[in-house]
């Protein structure tokens, strides 16, 4: 599946595109806490991308230059999702088009629910999370648990 969005296409992730996701982290700017992701160091992160890649990838392109990524890691029929938009293309739409994607190769996989886990701080990711549908799961300590069914 590939849809385009302001000079930008979204798709599924494909192995010859791992170095330019690499490129994308080593210059992103998380916004506020972000859960400690995408870990800052290179060997960290490295280590990170590396376990993703054992899950559903979704890239955004900005002609050759990734500039969105989304990850599902399936466990059981849910699957953990983490989004990152760079900071030169946030407040875009470019998070709910990945979402959009990830939640057609979800169903395709046969998930029946997505989750993502967020600093309750994060304002703009809770709005933008409940106006796609997720909800609350619980809230605790700073963080909050959102989950869409599929």
């Amino acid at each position: 599946m590939v849809t385009t969005h302001v000079l930008t296409t979204i798709r599924e992730m494909q192995p010859e595109d791992l170095p330019r996701l690499e490129q994308m982290y080593a210059g992103f700017d998380p916004i506020g806490e972000a859960l400690g992701l995408p870990p800052g160091s290179f060997e960290r992160r490295q280590a990170w991308l590396t376990s993703l890649q054992a899950g559903i990838n979704v890239v955004a392109l900005a002609e050759d230059r990734i500039v969105g990524h989304l990850a599902l890691m399936p466990a059981e029929q849910a699957a953990e999702m983490a989004v990152f938009v760079h900071q030169d293309f946030r407040r875009q739409g470019l998070a709910t088009s990945l979402t959009k994607a990830a939640v057609e190769l979800a169903r395709t996989r046969g998930l029946r629910a997505l989750w993502v886990l967020i600093t309750s701080s994060n304002v703009a990711a809770r709005n933008g999370l409940r106006n796609f549908g997720f909800r609350t799961a619980w809230e605790s300590m700073g963080e909050v648990q959102m989950v869409y069914s599929l």
